[in-house]
């Protein structure tokens, strides 16, 4: 009877790991869950076939609304094609999404350093409006602190009209940055998961009653994104963590990153190179 209370107790404590953990990542996985904490005295297997028996499976949301109304110019093309990065500052990548709160549509903007997965420019409004785009670049410009990239960073981007607004490309051109926009919806598919991890793991699973809150929830959980989401594809790193870490890697030793493109999927592939399609 003592080793069948002892087992009965260690449930227990599994049980509230996956409660405190799912109070700050509401929508993550068992897998995950474990993962992140490493419990000791239970394999993975039985972790997660325990989480299913005490009702922690995760319910499938899908929420699709167009958000994209392309320009017809054919001035930026998709400048990802056959190119490899190492370092962050070397591709951001931007896009916008839908959330309805309160029976009302707001359009989250990110913009993602696709290296290190970190979001570094965020808006939020009940538009879809350009200047919305600008602010979340601002703040990105502003965290980055540098004043001319000088080329060697690209913006990406699906063909919508708000990145192509005046004012978003020539500050985009002020500051050195090359201007990139996708051919096709999958060669933005980084940021396209970034939105579905946003909204489907953590904002759509919070009980939000103002767009106040809304506004406040967006900032924690993009904080929770960048500082406490650990990615299998950064070793297990956060992204903070990541960038910290780069510097002391040194380039030669660091992972190649190449980016999905309909044109570079249909030629042969080189077996020494990698397509990476990574977990946010």
């Amino acid at each position: 009877m003592l080793r069948l209370k002892t087992e009965y107790e260690k449930e227990i404590i599994f049980i509230r790991i996956m409660e405190q953990t799912r109070e700050i990542h509401p929508g993550m996985g068992l897998r995950k869950i474990y993962d992140l904490t490493q419990p000791e005295d239970i394999g993975r297997d039985a972790f997660i076939a325990l989480g299913l028996r005490e009702g922690f499976r995760l319910v499938t949301i899908d929420n699709k609304v167009r958000t994209t109304y392309s320009v017809k110019s054919h001035r930026y093309t998709n400048l990802l094609i056959g190119k490899q990065f190492t370092d962050i500052n070397q591709i951001w990548s931007s896009d916008i999404t839908h959330v309805k709160n309160l029976e009302k549509d707001y359009y989250i903007l990110e913009i993602m350093d696709v290296y290190s997965r970190r979001i570094i420019g965020h808006s939020l409004a009940d538009n879809m409006r350009a200047e919305n785009n600008f602010e979340a670049l601002k703040m990105a410009l502003n965290l980055r602190g540098i004043k001319n990239f000088n080329g060697t960073l690209i913006h990406h981007s699906d063909k919508g009209s708000q990145y192509a607004s005046d004012l978003y490309t020539q500050t985009l051109e002020d500051y050195g940055i090359q201007i990139s926009m996708c051919d096709d919806v999958l060669e933005n598919s980084h940021v396209e998961r970034l939105h579905q991890t946003i909204k489907n793991q953590y904002l759509y699973r919070m009980e939000i009653t103002s767009e106040q809150e809304l506004k406040q929830k967006v900032k924690e959980v993009i904080y929770t994104y960048n500082n406490l989401r650990p990615h299998d594809s950064l070793n297990g790193l956060t992204p903070v963590e990541y960038e910290n870490l780069l510097p002391s890697i040194p380039m030669n030793k660091r992972q190649k990153l190449e980016i999905y493109t309909v044109k570079k999927n249909t030629e042969q592939k080189d077996p020494n190179q990698l397509n990476l399609m990574f977990d946010l």
